[in-house]
């Protein structure tokens, strides 16, 4: 985290002091968008696989999330962004789906700073400093390229924390463009930073990545392409190399509407990681809770199909399989949209496949999920 020290040896994180600086600013902005949302998510947890035989042994838990959200242009060329989250959480939930820090404790409330960032537009080029959102690649699930977010297989749109970074836009022509990224660490030397080459060509979008994870003394080198041929396509790729360790992570992704009714649509990647393990017995989990790997196979695939039965109600389906050790979950959902900011989702999350595979592992909880959201 970017830090400033005072005489008295304190640390203040940079996005706390942008956030008092702009609530200044904020207080006495006439010019001001205010914007966010409620969503509740419970969940029932089973004590192992989804039987009536044992429905007086399901765990429950939810958890309620206010995020407001705020901007201001201060003048044509400076802007102000914030958002805060005021989380509860209840029963057995810890944590928004495992994205952010859990606390821990039953029955908590938190806030959370996500966004504090300014916006600086310029002749040429854009700047934005302060806890903003990052991210590189094109892949839908598995982001082998994004190092500034952790992977969620369980709802992969859901809102990605920010962090604390200082990035810069310039564009070149009218297709072509630079993205360089400076994200500090507790010191210089473990930071990420990162620089992307984006243009257009016969109607595919390509980019040249580099990155640089201090950390880890890792850098690595990624290439992405994305196109729409009939089907639509993208392609992204790294070649990730550290002291003592080389390999390359890719994806291949496609999706499709199928002219039926009112249309249904698949989504499919597959993902390739020559770092991951052949067996599962070799799993290493400790990997995980680092953020250098968020998987511990070698081959994966992701696929989700929307059925939309009415302008408001949807099924869907989706798969998450490692390929490697057998394991897979299942989730069968249902998606209603109550009013046109107003939605509610209903599904259940199998673990199935091989025992002790990643995805099914001993003592793996069946879970039936209903989540709310209110957008305003």
């Amino acid at each position: 985290m970017v830090v400033l020290r005072v005489m008295a040896k304190r640390k203040i994180p940079l996005s706390f002091l942008l956030f008092c600086m702009a609530g200044h600013v904020f207080m006495y902005s006439f010019d001001l968008e205010t914007f966010g949302y409620y969503e509740n998510r419970f969940f029932i947890l089973a004590s192992g696989k989804l039987s009536f035989r044992n429905i007086s042994e399901f765990s429950l838990g939810d958890y309620n999330r206010l995020r407001l959200q705020f901007r201001s242009s201060v003048s044509e060329n400076v802007s102000l962004n914030l958002a805060v989250d005021l989380f509860t959480f209840h029963g057995v939930i810890r944590s928004p789906l495992g994205v952010y820090e859990s606390h821990g404790k039953p029955d908590a409330t938190y806030t959370q700073l996500d966004r504090a960032y300014i916006d600086l537009y310029f002749p040429g080029f854009d700047i934005t400093v302060g806890k903003q959102r990052v991210a590189m690649g094109v892949s839908y699930l598995w982001a082998p390229l994004d190092l500034f977010n952790r992977v969620n297989i369980f709802d992969p749109a859901e809102e990605k924390p920010g962090v604390d970074a200082l990035k810069a836009y310039i564009p070149i022509g009218k297709k072509s463009s630079f993205t360089g990224v400076f994200s500090p660490e507790d010191n210089f030397n473990s930071s990420k930073s990162g620089l992307r080459a984006q243009t257009q060509f016969a109607g595919i979008d390509a980019a040249l990545t580099l990155i640089h994870w201090g950390l880890h003394n890792q850098t690595i080198y990624g290439i992405d392409l994305r196109g729409e041929n009939f089907i639509g396509w993208w392609v992204e790729g790294g070649y990730f190399s550290s002291p003592g360790e080389e390999y390359v992570k890719l994806v291949v992704g496609f999706d499709y509407t199928f002219p039926f009714k009112t249309g249904i649509y698949w989504l499919n990647e597959f993902f390739y990681d020559e770092s991951g393990e052949k067996d599962s017995s070799q799993y290493d989990f400790d990997r995980l809770l680092t953020g250098e790997h968020f998987t511990l196979a070698r081959e994966y695939y992701f696929s989700s199909l929307q059925f939309p039965l009415t302008g408001f109600l949807s099924l869907s389906t989706t798969y998450i399989g490692n390929w490697t050790d057998g394991s897979y979950i299942l989730s069968p959902g249902l998606n209603y949209e109550i009013t046109q900011n107003a939605t509610i989702a209903s599904g259940i999350f199998f673990f199935m496949g091989k025992e002790g595979g990643e995805f099914n592992q001993e003592g793996a909880n069946d879970v039936f999920y209903i989540w709310l959201k209110i957008n305003f």
